[in-house]
């Protein structure tokens, strides 16, 4: 697969299921003596590593510590790690995605669609079912979101601005951070030019709400442009600011975020193009406009974010979509006309006859008023 994905998707990022990895640790390393120790330390470094050197360095002191340097599992691990320690990975986008486990698969898009006997012909058709399902129930959840308001934790500016622009689900995953603020203390470690980089402190509760250590992030934030990236990478990875960056915008008494960190897949009022697609269900009057709509629907979607990027393309695209408006308008006006006079040279092209004349029963008038003498 690795190979293939190299190949036919140059651009993409490949991942290794992090769930898979550490599930086979007791088959590894079951009949090792420190077992539960090289487990330990295994899950700490994966988890908890913040920097990539900090995990090279934990990788190195554990390998020499329980004496694993010919252990090939854990050889071909290091070699790949780019593919799965989260550290590598959290600093391209993977909504939030860490394992290949059903529920963030494409497996869960099919259930109750498909199984392992469908044949190819009822895949087609019941993957028409499954897309059309998902829609239903994503305007579903749409509709929810803007018919219902999540209520505010704190009642920041910031949560209020977040609380109008996502959709309900990913407004919980965001008050998650809210929540999270009260076991963080952000203070100014030192200025690097138009730059200021916060320290902030977080305390980790254990399974019973005790404490059990405190982690330390760095946050850099740059004040011109409000400009920030947190050592965590939550936004790089999931798309949602952390609490850490929160902090540090309340600290600097930020009342509103730049539209970047809003990211438009998380939006209830971001129309999704997909959506406007049309299915074997939907009502149209005939195939050709079905075929016309599909091809323009996606272009339209990436043009608009293309334009939405900045003020410069929003002005360029503007006059641009008036011009198109008009000439459309004078186009339609134009096919409509050539349509009516076509219309028009056909009917007079007919030569308009009488109604046909036919004869009635009996004996003809003329004849009937005669006298039979």
């Amino acid at each position: 697969m690795t190979i293939a994905i190299e190949e036919v998707f140059p651009n993409s990022h490949h991942r290794l299921c992090l769930w898979h990895i550490m599930k086979k640790i007791p088959a590894k390393f079951g009949g090792h003596a420190q077992y539960k120790m090289i487990k330990k330390q295994l899950k700490n470094i994966v988890y908890n590593s913040l920097t990539i050197d900090e995990c090279d360095e934990n990788w190195l002191k554990m390998i020499e510590e329980f004496n694993l340097e010919n252990n090939d599992w854990l050889k071909s691990l290091h070699e790949e790690r780019h593919r799965w320690i989260p550290v590598y990975v959290k600093d391209n986008f993977w909504a939030g995605m860490s394992t290949s486990q059903r529920s963030e698969s494409m497996n869960a898009f099919f259930d109750d669609y498909v199984h392992s006997k469908t044949s190819l012909k009822q895949f087609v058709e019941q993957y028409d079912n499954a897309l059309k399902k998902k829609i239903e129930n994503e305007k579903h959840l749409d509709f929810v979101s803007f018919n219902s308001t999540m209520p505010l934790i704190l009642g920041y500016p910031i949560e209020r601005q977040f609380q109008n622009a996502y959709t309900n689900n990913l407004f919980k995953l965001f008050q998650d951070e809210i929540r999270g603020l009260m076991f963080c203390d952000a203070s100014l470690l030192k200025e690097e030019g138009t730059t200021l980089i916060f320290e902030v402190v977080e305390t980790i509760l254990g399974k019973n709400g005790e404490p059990v250590r405190e982690v330390s992030f760095r946050v850099h934030y740059m004040e011109l442009d409000c400009k920030l990236k947190c050592m965590c990478r939550l936004f790089e990875f999931q798309g949602i600011l952390c609490r850490h960056v929160i902090k540090v915008l309340i600290r600097m008494k930020v009342t509103e975020v730049p539209m970047n960190y809003i990211m438009d897949r998380w939006r209830k009022d971001f129309k999704r193009g997909y959506q406007s697609i049309s299915n074997i269900y939907d009502d149209f009057v005939c195939d050709g406009e079905r075929h016309r709509y599909n091809i323009l629907t996606p272009l339209i979607q990436e043009i608009q974010q293309l334009g939405a990027k900045n003020d410069d393309n929003c002005s360029m695209l503007v006059e641009i979509l008036k011009d198109t408006k008009e000439k459309l308008i004078v186009n339609g006006l134009e096919h409509s006309r050539v349509e009516q006079l076509q219309g028009v040279s056909t009917y007079d092209s007919k030569a308009i006859h009488s109604p046909l004349k036919v004869r009635s029963r009996g004996r003809p008038p003329t004849k009937r008023k005669q006298s039979k003498d």
